[in-house]
């Protein structure tokens, strides 16, 4: 029976991954070492990114204790990370306070855990992560500073593996998802309905190596703060990047970026590669950039699939998400 309710929250969390493009579904096994045989600590968990390199998950737990007493449990955690799903190879911090039952008796028992990890993120949807945190069971609900001589308590060294789900591709024709905005900055959104002045013969060459420069960024991914390839990118990290591999200075934030060159309409027809796209997702400031690359596609770099290409089209429901907080553009080459 108690195996059967684990099985069921556990495909219950990871069912539960496919409802949403942000969310990220992570799997973890350990060894708690306790007095008495190490027990077995597995665990799945859904999260999402919350504020900036923070990010909230909620684990099903299960400890599965090896001695004859029989003192496993299981339960559900809410866990916060710091830098996790980032950088391709980086630490990151976690911290969780969780409830659990205890099997043998059905009695509740409250866990904490604290602890660091190092993880490898090889692309924009799967990583590897080993880890180590001091986890501790309190059976009487004593309290972090009356712990009871018979409350558990240890470290667990572990292996997770992370599965981000949806919007994880870098394809050309879009991918579905959402976005959560990078910056929520006050700064009034520029617009222009004036005609664009079009690129001199040498600038328009520099904005297609500006644009090949970023195209070669695919698949990297986001991180927060992030400005090259050995750390990923955020939004403007990406746009900063490729116009500075070319010697080009321009403001390294979003709300600064939107302020950067020239206006030019929200028109499509008078983009030309290397302008800045403007989205908004409400209120008066830009709170996510784009590099217009030509035929109404644009790179970018969201945390729901790191650098990847969309469009500038209404034809499926995630283009035209953009497409609908789409506010302007700035040409900062002349």
């Amino acid at each position: 029976m108690v195996r059967r309710s684990i099985i069921g929250v556990i495909a219950f969390v990871l069912s539960s991954a496919t409802a949403d493009a942000q969310r990220a579904v992570d799997l973890q096994l350990g060894s708690w070492q306790i007095d008495g045989p190490n027990a077995t600590v597995m665990s799945a968990g859904v999260g999402r990114p919350f504020w900036g390199p923070f990010a909230f998950n909620i684990r099903a737990l299960a400890v599965v204790d090896r001695d004859t007493t029989d003192q496993s449990l299981f339960g559900l955690a809410p866990e916060i990370s710091l830098f996790r799903g980032g950088r391709k190879l980086a630490p990151y911090g976690i911290a969780g306070l969780g409830l659990a039952v205890q099997t043998a008796n059905t009695s509740p028992a409250a866990l904490w855990y604290a602890g660091a990890g190092l993880e490898w993120n090889p692309n924009g949807w799967f990583g590897l992560a080993v880890e180590a945190s001091y986890l501790v069971e309190d059976g009487g609900f004593h309290g972090f500073w009356n712990l009871q001589q018979n409350d558990r308590r240890g470290w667990v060294t572990s292996a997770r593996l992370s599965i981000r789900v949806g919007g994880g591709s870098s394809s050309r024709s879009g991918s579905s998802g959402s976005k959560p905005p990078e910056f929520t900055p006050a700064d009034p959104i520029p617009i222009s309905s004036e005609p664009a002045e079009p690129l001199s013969e040498d600038a328009s060459s520099l904005a297609y190596d500006i644009v090949d420069t970023a195209v070669g960024a695919m698949g990297e991914p986001y991180t927060w703060g992030g400005t090259s390839t050995s750390e990923g990118f955020d939004c403007s990290g990406l746009i900063y990047y490729a116009y500075a591999q070319h010697g080009v200075s321009i403001p390294r934030v979003s709300r600064d970026q939107a302020g950067a060159g020239r206006p030019v309409p929200r028109e499509a027809d008078r983009l030309e590669p290397g302008d800045i796209l403007l989205f908004t997702n409400g209120g008066n400031g830009v709170d996510h950039v784009g590099l217009y690359v030509g035929n109404r596609r644009f790179i970018h770099a969201t945390s729901s699939g790191g650098v990847k290409v969309s469009e500038l089209e209404t034809t499926d429901s995630y283009n035209r998400w953009w497409f609908e907080r789409w506010v302007g553009a700035r040409r900062v080459l002349r």
